[in-house]
C-alpha cells in the first residue's frame, strides 16, 4: 500500500491513483493489487521517446505493500520494467501478465517463481481478492500467436471492479457482467465507448490513460474535465470520476 490515505472508496475497495493507468486496489484485509505501474520519465513509442510530463506525486519507495502486480500488456506506458523490479525486490510481489511480458521480466532478472501466467477467464486468488483476466479483444496477439493484451475483473466476495488497461473494445468475457465500476480510458470513438454501457452493467466510470506526454503521439494528454462532461452526456446515469492524486 501507499503510506497515507487512499482516494476512492468503491464497495470493499480503497483505491489510490498512482499515475496514467496505474492504480492500487486495497481490500478489507489489506490485500493490495497494483496495475500497470509507470514511474519512468518516459518510454519508447514507435521509434521515438515520449517524455512523461505528469509523473506520479509519490516515490516508488512509498509503495510499502504489494501482493500482486497486474500488467495488461508490454507497452511502455503500462509496463515499466525498472519500477516492477524495484517493487518486487522490496515486497516479493507476484507479477501477473501475458506470456511475452513474463518472458521479458525474466530476462530482466525477476525469478520465474514470482511470474504468474494468466489465461482468459481463469481466476487467480490472492487472499481475499480474486482476479479474472480477460483477453480476446482488439485482435491482439504476440509473434507466437498468444493473446498479449489483457484486462481484468478485480473482486472480493462483495465487490467487483473492471480494470481495462487499454481496451478498444469490450472483452467477450465481460459481456453481460455486473460490476460496481469500470476503470477505462475514454475512447475518442463514441460508439466504442458506448458499447461498454450496452454490454456491461456498471454505476461508476473512473477515467484514466490521460496523463501528459511530449510529443504525445499516442492517445494521451487528455483534459479530464472535458472528458467527464463528454462521458456524462454519452452515458446518462453513470457517475464519472476523475481520479485525484
Amino acid at each position: 500500500q501507499i503510506e497515507g490515505e487512499f482516494i476512492i472508496e468503491i464497495g470493499d475497495f480503497a483505491v489510490s491513483y498512482v499515475s496514467h493507468v496505474s492504480f492500487l486496489f486495497r481490500s478489507p484485509q489489506g490485500t493490495t493489487v497494483l496495475t500497470d505501474p509507470l514511474f519512468a520519465d518516459g518510454f519508447i513509442w514507435n521509434g521515438h521517446f515520449e517524455s512523461y510530463l505528469s509523473p506520479p506525486d509519490i516515490s516508488i519507495e512509498e509503495i510499502t505493500r504489494c501482493d500482486a502486480i497486474f500488467i495488461t500488456h508490454i507497452h511502455g506506458d503500462h509496463c515499466d520494467h525498472h519500477a516492477i523490479k524495484n517493487i518486487h525486490n522490496r515486497t516479493q510481489t507476484r507479477i501477473l501478465a501475458p506470456d511475452d511480458v513474463l518472458e521479458s521480466l525474466h530476462e530482466f532478472g525477476i525469478s520465474e517463481e514470482y511470474l504468474v501466467h494468466i489465461e482468459d477467464g481463469v481466476e487467480i486468488k490472492i487472499d481475499d481478492v480474486s482476479l479474472i483476466p480477460l483477453s480476446g479483444y482488439d485482435n491482439s496477439f504476440d509473434e507466437k500467436g498468444r493473446p498479449n493484451k489483457f484486462s481484468t475483473i478485480i473482486k472480493t466476495s462483495n465487490t467487483s471492479l473492471f480494470y481495462s488497461g487499454d481496451c478498444h473494445s469490450v472483452p467477450p468475457g465481460l459481456k453481460g457482467k455486473t460490476v460496481e465500476a469500470i476503470f477505462l480510458w475514454p475512447h475518442p470513438d463514441d460508439e466504442k465507448l458506448m458499447a461498454f454501457s450496452h454490454n456491461v452493467d456498471f454505476a461508476k466510470f473512473v477515467l484514466m490513460h490521460g496523463d501528459h506526454f511530449e510529443p504525445g503521439d499516442f492517445l494521451c494528454n487528455l483534459d479530464y474535465s472535458e472528458q467527464k462532461d463528454r462521458v456524462t452526456k454519452l452515458l446518462p446515469g453513470i457517475e464519472v470520476i476523475i481520479p485525484e492524486r
